[in-house]
């Protein structure tokens, strides 16, 4: 696409929770910090929440990362519209990778296999529900808490970590006795300006520019106009970046982010 014209070796605002794009701003490694205690001293419950687009999927893909090598099982569920049943089913299938059970006694047996044999090689499971502000179900967040009923004499077999819009909160709250196992909430907000100019500039040289491609009244612009949430400063900038390539422009202008941003709908015409 645009790579050679920037002199750039890769694309800068893929929307994408690769690990690696992290972006250390105070706000998300103190994110980071709070989960990594509830996982490491095996706690029974976080809560991560942030508005659409704050980047709380990259955190816990992060998480992951770091982890995953330290004795750590992650099992992964992104989509929790499902019965109690089936997210029981994908729960499991998380930590085996095979086929599981058709009938919900059969799967947490198999469950409790898991838990058991983990906690018995000296790891530690762990449970990861992303969006999980569209469970609709009370049953689901009941199903939940009764995973936490795994337990060592000492600990908790698994930590689980949920993650999702700010309503998630009063969710969880409408679960008297899930609410009392969190250990850990947490909300992501958007990106504060001076972090936002340090959010971009940190993904222009990941991706091997050699020197900033925004100047400081570009940043300002999609700081307004992003509101500071990662995702809409990837689009703005992304777009932007295109724009300038396909008119030939080799300094990015206010103008091309304000025409950008229009396209967006970020401004009111």
């Amino acid at each position: 696409m645009y790579e050679e014209f920037w002199g750039l070796k890769s694309l800068p605002f893929e929307n994408t929770p690769d690990p690696q794009n992290f972006f250390e701003c105070r706000q998300h490694l103190e994110a980071l910090s709070r989960l990594h205690y509830v996982v490491q001293e095996r706690k029974a419950c976080g809560v991560l929440t942030s508005p659409y687009g704050c980047g709380k999927t990259l955190v816990l893909r992060r998480l992951a990362m770091e982890l995953a090598s330290k004795g750590y099982r992650f099992s992964f569920v992104n989509n929790p519209r499902l019965s109690d049943l089936d997210m029981l089913r994908l729960i499991l299938h998380g930590f085996t990778g095979g086929n599981v059970p058709v009938q919900k006694g059969d799967v947490l047996i198999s469950l409790e296999h898991v838990f058991s044999e983990t906690a018995r090689d000296g790891k530690h499971a762990v449970v990861i529900i992303d969006e999980a502000h569209a469970i609709e179900a009370p049953v689901i967040f009941e199903e939940l808490r009764l995973l936490l009923n795994f337990q060592t004499d000492k600990h908790y077999m698994l930590s689980l970590l949920l993650a999702g819009q700010p309503e998630l909160s009063a969710r969880i709250e409408n679960n008297n006795q899930l609410n009392q196992r969190v250990s850990i909430k947490y909300n992501l907000a958007p990106l504060a300006p001076e972090d936002t100019a340090q959010y971009i500039d940190h993904r222009i040289k990941a991706a091997g520019a050699k020197a900033p491609l925004f100047s400081a009244t570009n940043l300002a612009l999609i700081q307004k106009y992003s509101g500071g949430i990662p995702r809409w400063i990837n689009n703005i900038a992304h777009l932007a970046l295109m724009n300038a390539f396909l008119r030939g422009a080799r300094e990015m202008t206010d103008e091309i982010i304000v025409e950008t941003s229009r396209s967006f709908g970020q401004i009111v015409p």
